[in-house]
């Protein structure tokens, strides 16, 4: 489960998505963000991220593991809604009483908060679009095109690559104190969480060792070669055509809807 969600498993696979060049689903991505955080009013970014989750289902990749994806930035987004309609704007919308306090929620922060949870979902979509269409390989490649920072390029790699042992050096931890009754009550659950936490941490520094001796072993430098040597073809400038038009009817929804 954790491999399909966050690993490049729907980016390898084969459909006209994955087809389509890494750059120019950059530069749409970047100005569709763009356009999403210049928005005035939520329904820009709610039909951006609509059609993100749309084209994902098209290429049969699950709800649940797109929801799943979405869970995290959600939530947040849901907190940041409830302070803003609590504690934003003078126009009173409702009344509630909760364990003994008084909250009046605002008009004004029911307006602000879902234009930010909005505007939280629609970006958060579209790097999820982009992330399970493209290969991380082949976006930092695409990155290295667009003059990014080699340095950046490599960090990124390098994280990319040990996050996920990192993840099962974690579940492994905690299959063992499950198994040692580590989680059978509030006090041993929070305890076992903070071994878990702690024992991460050291295996992170540790690792962070041994690859840098490694690296050095091989010759490294200071520098790897990272390159975009491929040219655009004849579908590429087809395809940018398409979505320019997509982002060009976005842009005009967003003026309109001021």
């Amino acid at each position: 489960m954790l491999n399909e969600v966050f690993s490049d498993y729907f980016a390898n696979k084969d459909n006209f998505l994955t087809r389509i060049d890494a750059r120019i689903k950059m530069i749409f991505v970047f100005g569709a963000i763009i356009t999403t955080l210049f928005s005035r009013t939520p329904h820009l970014p709610v039909i951006i991220a609509f059609l993100s989750l749309v084209f994902l289902i098209i290429v049969r990749i699950s709800p649940k593991i797109i929801l799943f994806r979405l869970l995290a930035p959600l939530t947040i987004a849901i907190v940041i809604l409830l302070i803003q309609v609590f504690f934003y704007g003078i126009t009173p919308l409702f009344k509630l009483t909760l364990f003994g306090f008084h909250l009046v929620g605002y008009k004004e922060g029911l307006f602000h908060g879902l234009l930010i949870m909005g505007k939280v979902t629609g970006c958060i979509s579209l790097i999820i679009f982009l992330s399970m269409t493209t290969p991380v390989n082949t976006l930092l490649r695409a990155a290295s095109w667009f003059r990014i920072s080699k340095t950046w390029i490599e960090i990124a790699t390098i994280t990319y690559r040990y996050v996920f042992v990192l993840i099962e050096d974690a579940i492994t931890i905690r299959d063992a104190q499950k198994v040692r009754l580590g989680y059978s009550n509030l006090s041993r659950s929070v305890r076992s969480l903070a071994e878990l936490t702690g024992s991460v941490f050291i295996r992170a520094y540790d690792q962070s060792i041994s690859t840098y001796e490694a690296m050095q072993l091989r010759g490294y430098l200071g520098t790897s070669k990272v390159s975009f040597e491929e040219g655009f073809k004849l579908k590429d400038g087809l395809h940018l055509i398409i979505f320019s038009i997509i982002l060009s009817l976005l842009v005009t929804l967003n003026l309109y809807w001021r």
